[in-house]
């Protein structure tokens, strides 16, 4: 996608891939999926998500009207110990 192409870039690269969900599979299947809000059927809620090199878990963020947006210092550094591991 055009548009993580271009958040990596600003965020200088990053050493991991960004993933779209087109069919919204995985908003189903990682139970993120919005059916709350009118117009927003099937849409994911803002959710992240950092996965180590075995394919596990090891760190979620699931947006909320309390914290629309991730603390970004947070992502990157749990993406660091994932990449470590």
């Amino acid at each position: 996608m055009f548009s993580h192409q271009a958040f990596a870039k600003e965020l200088g690269g990053l050493p991991f891939d960004l993933i779209g969900d087109f069919e919204r599979k995985m908003v189903t299947d990682y139970e993120v999926r919005r059916d709350d809000v009118p117009g927003y059927s099937g849409m994911a809620r803002r959710t992240i998500y950092v996965i180590d090199g075995s394919g596990t878990i090891t760190w979620t963020w699931v947006g909320s009207r309390e914290q629309p947006l991730p603390d970004y210092d947070a992502v990157i550094e749990e993406a660091r110990k994932a990449s470590q591991a």
